[in-house]
């Protein structure tokens, strides 16, 4: 029974998600110009306690959006392990096709 239960939540879920609309694309590159900066911070940060597992998470978080804009660009999705040489591919496909997740330079 308690399977039965989850296999339907799952099922309905799975099915709800399906309907969602798609992140309009200039939200998705703000999200992606965040992460990429919120990375970049954490990765020049002097050794600490937890460093290692926040570089985890935000490059995690930021590949999971960075796939997402490949899918909506047609572009070959970033790869596991996701390596700093990983990401700039992906990077760099995205900027060809138009969109461009480096952070705004201010000043």
């Amino acid at each position: 029974m308690v399977g039965a239960g989850r296999a339907w939540r799952w099922w309905r879920e799975r099915r709800s998600s399906a309907a969602v609309t798609p992140v309009p694309i200039e939200e998705l590159g703000r999200t992606l110009r965040r992460l990429h900066a919120q990375l970049e911070a954490i990765e020049n940060q002097p050794p600490g306690p937890g460093k290692g597992l926040r570089v985890r998470a935000v490059r995690a978080a930021y590949a999971d959006a960075l796939c997402v804009a490949c899918q909506r660009l047609d572009v070959a999705e970033p790869q596991p392990p996701f390596t700093q040489t990983e990401l700039y591919r992906v990077e760099a496909d995205l900027r060809s096709g138009g969109l461009d997740v480096r952070p705004v330079a201010s000043g």
